[in-house]
């Protein structure tokens, strides 16, 4: 007959032991309750940058593309130093032509503006012209190497650059647009072409300006 088993012995609840086991399960389970817990308030936080981060871009993107575009609207334009600013009027007046006193009350009588080299410049046809934004290179009729230069100058420019003559010039070279002027020495002054460059463009309107049929 077999022999039963013999019983293990149980140990007792306070054996020392048992008590260091169960004391290090505990610790395992609150360590990892503590993880889960840094883990999930890391989580939160992270969350609530991204939350918070999308609420603040919308604003400071928009803020800065108004930022951006009032820059590019209120830019101061460029001058070039010497160019006198005078009104257009008085600029005309100068050279000899005489608008009437009601132009700006019948602008659509006004011719459209052409440009490139012109032979007879009317007032209404240069008060055309400037208004649109073109530069008027004048030099003196007799001057005929200067002509040729400033035509060369003005065949630079896709549009919006006119030479022509005037009997009223102390100087060879005097460069005008709306609001603007200055006399130069020569033809070969590089700023005469600058000039162009920088004040083409300005006036109050901004209309075509082809150069003219030959």
């Amino acid at each position: 007959m077999a022999q039963p088993k013999p019983k293990k012995k149980s140990r007792s609840r306070s054996d020392p032991a048992r008590r260091e086991a169960a004391a290090r399960r505990d610790e395992a389970r609150r360590q990892a309750a503590e993880e889960r817990r840094r883990e999930q308030e890391a989580a939160e936080r992270h969350r609530k940058r991204i939350k918070t981060a999308r609420r603040l871009a919308l604003p400071l993107l928009a803020g800065l593309g108004v930022v951006m575009v009032a820059v590019f609207l209120l830019r101061p334009e460029k001058e070039i130093a010497g160019v006198e600013k005078v009104d257009t009027g008085t600029i005309m007046a100068g050279l000899g032509y005489v608008l009437p006193a009601d132009i700006d009350s019948n602008l659509g009588s006004l011719p459209a503006p052409a440009c490139g080299v012109v032979a007879d410049l009317t007032p209404e046809q240069l008060y055309s012209d400037l208004r649109n934004g073109a530069v008027v290179l004048f030099h003196q009729p007799d001057d005929a190497a200067t002509a040729t230069a400033l035509a060369a100058v003005a065949a630079t420019f896709e549009s919006h650059v006119v030479v022509a003559s005037s009997d009223r010039l102390s100087q060879p070279v005097l460069a005008i647009s709306w609001g603007h002027r200055r006399a130069y020495d020569s033809a070969s002054d590089p700023e005469v072409a600058l000039f162009a460059e920088v004040y083409r463009h300005r006036g109050l309107a901004n209309g075509s300006c082809p150069p003219a049929a030959d």
